[in-house]
């Protein structure tokens, strides 16, 4: 692979400055100082309420783990700003949320204090187990603005704990749906209506404790718009609203100006759809066209609606999509309509990306929604890597839930646990991907074991690095997380997952990442395989769970790493020595492995790369293979780290 660490000289438009070419007074309608004072207000009162929630929410998910967004939107629903650690899988549903509730319940009977709850798949999009919370914020007795809170409620009914249920062939096997409904009135909860809900939820003293979390967030984004409101006034907020969509729009197609033209597409696919016969995988398809500063995602040749609970709908498809776009453009931050409304994005109903009522939804995010996102960044990677190499990126961990419910006789009450896995990012054509963490979904973060194990009836036994799960590379992706645990009580557990057949593809040469597992009573005469799609399995007191999570996919040939890196990632037990020689074509010798002496046998070594030139890797979709897709794609230059810092420290926000 060609190396031209100079060539960034010849594309220093690309480099730094188009925030500030765009920041004239000329093109902004207000005061320069008052813009950027009121626009970063909008994602403080945001964050605000993300570290409120953080702080108040009662289950270890939301609180610890952040599975909680917020939103301010403009009184037509138009998206103003996000909190910088919020959920990405929320981003897309903040503007159809606030659109379809003014279509049930006009703005003119909305009265002060009121707050919706709102949860349907099919119209705010990702699952039912994400509920809204919409504040009408009104100044002088007119709404100004809506504010938009969104938590993962652990448990939404349904016939599994936690609600995810793989196998559901319909929205009615995975817990309840929730049309717009006044909940709060006069900042008053309405107990009957939310007993209604509680009826029918596990947990539901808990999940009281998590809304009332929400609508504090709610009151508090509405507190903060008032007060600007009182400050500036309220056509002064107003004008910031449209400066700031007008002013993202214009970094925005500044950007893609920078870009060539041209039509690149790309696919990737969920392993399988467990509910139809032969458990076919399902096809996820994106045609990108760009043409001056118009930038087409076309899905309509995805695959078919699956039966089982893997598939979105539109909403959650844009979502994907704008995650994938802001991954490529931090710069960008936070996401508005600005943006929103110059990315035209293409569906079909009936297929995994636009599925139609009642087909399930629960499964979306580490199904349709994790591989449209990384369709959405490969398909980018086509006009990137000719004139910003750094924003190429190869496929990261995907989400794996894993839920359990039952007694724990510790607490003697009902449980529900919800876990999600963290692993592997992606590597990036200047650097090895991060390891045991998530970052592209901003927000997540590993809920410690010990908070687990004081609230649930689990001991840990194991919670480290998987050795070698990383996507072998040039740079090699991050590594996976695997957590080893034992159930104290008897419990019903279900996991909802993917990539363990269709792993974290790699890119330009470099290998796909390790896949996902989830094997039960591992080492023990009996244990098996339990998949990414295992429902309703009932473990007994004693039971083992080894759960680990997938391992971000490779950039570049892995014959041309640093030989010296491949010996550090061995000394720190990140590599065994037999997957060094395999991968690597490097001989490792161990002199004496307590004092670290370990060194590389040169003469070896050349020998080995010489080979494995000649026999090349095995090419697939599966773990530490070679994806037939991205083998030939190629970057303009492999940019140096040194090259890159400016642009990562300048561009993305806290949470990227």
């Amino acid at each position: 692979m060609q190396t031209k660490a100079t060539a960034s000289a010849q594309h220093s438009d690309a480099e730094f400055g188009i925030k500030e070419k765009l920041t004239h007074a000329s093109e902004i309608g207000m005061d320069l100082i008052t813009f950027e004072v009121m626009r970063n207000a909008f994602v403080a009162a945001c964050y605000e309420a993300s570290t409120t929630i953080e702080r108040v929410a009662y289950h270890p998910v939301v609180g610890m783990g952040r599975d909680r967004s917020n939103a301010l939107l403009t009184r037509d629903g138009r998206l103003v700003a996000h909190g910088h650690t919020d959920a990405a899988a929320h981003y897309a549903s903040f503007g159809p949320s606030v659109v379809e509730l003014l279509k049930d319940r006009p703005i003119e009977s909305m009265l002060q204090g009121d707050t919706f709850l709102f949860s349907d798949p099919y119209r705010t999009g990702s699952h039912v187990n994400d509920t809204r919370l919409i504040r009408p914020i009104f100044f002088d007795d007119k709404i100004v603005a809506f504010a938009c809170t969104v938590i993962h409620w652990a448990d939404m009914g349904g016939p599994m704990p936690g609600t995810f249920n793989p196998e559901a062939t319909s929205c009615y096997a995975e817990g309840i749906r929730i049309p717009p409904i006044r909940l709060f009135k006069a900042n008053v909860l309405d107990e009957e209506l939310f007993s209604l809900i509680a009826i029918n939820i596990r947990g539901a003293v808990e999940r009281r404790a998590d809304l009332q979390a929400q609508f504090e967030a709610s009151k508090l984004i509405d507190r903060r718009v008032r007060e600007l409101c009182e400050r500036y006034g309220v056509n002064t907020l107003f004008t910031a609203f449209e400066e700031q969509f007008n002013y993202s729009e214009r970094v925005m197609l500044a950007e893609l100006e920078q870009l060539p033209d041209g039509t690149w597409e790309f696919e990737d696919f969920g392993d399988q759809d467990v509910m139809t016969a032969g458990k076919p995988p399902i096809r996820v398809h994106c045609t990108m066209t760009k043409r001056g500063t118009k930038l087409t995602f076309d899905w309509t040749q995805s695959g078919a609606q699956p039966r089982g609970s893997w598939g979105c709908s539109y909403a959650t498809l844009t979502g994907g999509n704008y995650l994938g776009f802001m991954i490529c453009f931090p710069q960008l931050f936070p996401l508005n309509d600005g943006i929103i409304r110059n990315l035209e994005i293409l569906s079909k109903k009936g297929t995994c990306v636009d599925v139609v009522e009642p087909a399930p939804t629960t499964g979306y995010a580490s199904g349709a929604f994790d591989k449209v996102e990384a369709v959405t960044i490969a398909c980018l990677a086509g006009p990137l890597s000719s004139v910003q190499p750094w924003r190429v990126y190869p496929a990261a961990v995907s989400l794996t839930n894993l839920c359990m419910g039952g007694y724990n006789p510790r607490t003697k009450k009902s449980f529900v646990q919800y876990t999600y896995a963290v692993g592997g990012e992606n590597a990036r054509t200047f650097k090895d991907g991060k390891s045991l963490i998530f970052m592209r979904f901003c927000n997540a973060r590993t809920i410690p074991q010990e908070l687990e194990e004081r609230w649930f009836p689990v001991l840990y036994t194991r919670y480290e690095a998987r050795t070698d799960s990383c996507g072998h590379g040039m740079y090699r992706g991050g590594f996976a997380l695997v957590r080893e645990m034992t159930v104290l009580s008897d419990v019903t557990m279900t996991i909802h997952g993917d990539r363990e057949k269709f792993t974290p593809f790699g890119m330009a040469g470099g290998l796909n990442g390790g896949g996902c597992n989830l094997i039960i009573n591992k080492g023990t005469d009996r244990e098996y395989n339990a998949g990414m799609y295992a429902t309703g399995v009932e473990l007994k007191k004693g039971d083992k769970i080894f759960y680990a999570s997938s391992g971000g996919g490779g950039f570049g040939n892995p014959l041309e790493r640093d030989t010296r890196l491949v010996l550090a990632d061995v000394m720190d037990e990140w590599l065994t020595i037999e997957t060094a020689r395999e991968y690597y074509g490097v001989a490792v010798e161990v002199v004496d492995a307590e004092a670290l002496d370990y060194r590389i046998d040169e003469k070896k070594t050349a020998e080995l790369r010489a080979e494995l030139r000649q026999r090349g890797f095995v090419e697939g979709r599966g773990s530490h293979q070679l994806h037939p897709k991205t083998r030939d794609m190629k970057v303009g230059w492999i940019p140096t780290e040194e090259e890159v810092q400016p642009h990562i420290t300048v561009s993305r926000p806290p949470g990227w």
